[in-house]
């Protein structure tokens, strides 16, 4: 398996504070099957408290601890970019980091809110040659009040990632209902652990995520989201994804604002 979104670098965000726990976080995403990791500090943390020479230096000394200890994992580098007006700009000066040095960008919509720019700094990434790979989207207000935008940035290109503990109720009932609906709408294109503990329900542990998944979208497809897509991103290559569907009748969305 392949994890795309993961606060694991020690005293850089709100992840880990030691190296112990990284390595512990390490070796438990290791033993359920991970074979590559993307390190994804957010973006934020690293510029007002860090470096990115920095978080690289913490990568190449986890990569050295798990050759040594014959660990059947590699940790790559990626970053989790908040959108903002700056974001063209820091990518250009290589201050905000796509995944693994591809095309690819995981891209962090603001919780709340709809700012006005959000579909001009998405597009502008586009024009830069990035696929903007839309962290979480279930957890974000303003995919939630209107699942349609994200259909929109879908089909216009851009992919999503979803966290393999919603699907199983880890951020409440309601977000797991809308889960099911980006499921059921063909809005799910990736399942990553966005893990912050080596233990617990924000742990690296991908399992109960995919088992939800295939009970939803069939075994095929629930491991084409921690296999081939995000492998294929890792290397760089092209993902092929479906259209966005049309809401199911039952309409499953507008519940959670009801609520």
């Amino acid at each position: 398996m392949y994890d795309l979104h993961a606060h694991i670098l020690p005293s850089v965000d709100d992840g880990p504070k030691t190296m112990e726990d990284t390595l512990a976080m390490a070796v438990a995403a290791a033993e359920q099957g991970t074979k590559m990791l993307l390190a994804t500090p957010h973006r934020k943390d690293v510029t007002e408290q860090s470096s990115v020479a920095h978080i690289q230096s913490l990568v190449d000394e986890v990569n050295a601890w798990l050759v040594e200890h014959e660990i059947d994992m590699t940790m790559v580098l990626g970053m989790e970019n908040h959108l903002d007006l700056d974001l063209p700009d820091e990518v250009s000066a290589g201050r905000a980091l796509p995944m693994n040095g591809t095309n690819y960008i995981l891209v962090e919509m603001p919780f709340f809110g709809r700012p006005n720019y959000v579909e001009e700094v998405l597009f502008q990434l586009q024009l830069q040659g990035m696929t903007p790979v839309l962290a979480h989207p279930e957890r974000i207000e303003a995919f939630q009040r209107d699942p349609d935008l994200l259909a929109k940035f879908v089909n216009i290109g851009m992919l999503t990632q979803v966290t393999a503990g919603s699907p199983v109720g880890h951020f409440g009932k309601s977000v797991e209902r809308f889960t099911r609906d980006l499921f059921d709408r063909n809005l799910v294109h990736i399942l990553a652990s966005d893990t912050h503990n080596p233990a617990g329900p924000r742990s690296p542990v991908l399992g109960p995520g995919i088992e939800a998944a295939a009970r939803l979208v069939g075994a095929d497809a629930a491991n084409r989201m921690v296999v081939d897509t995000p492998k294929a991103i890792l290397e760089g290559k092209t993902v092929e994804v479906g259209p966005s569907r049309p809401r199911s009748s039952s309409g499953g969305w507008w519940r959670f604002w009801a609520r």
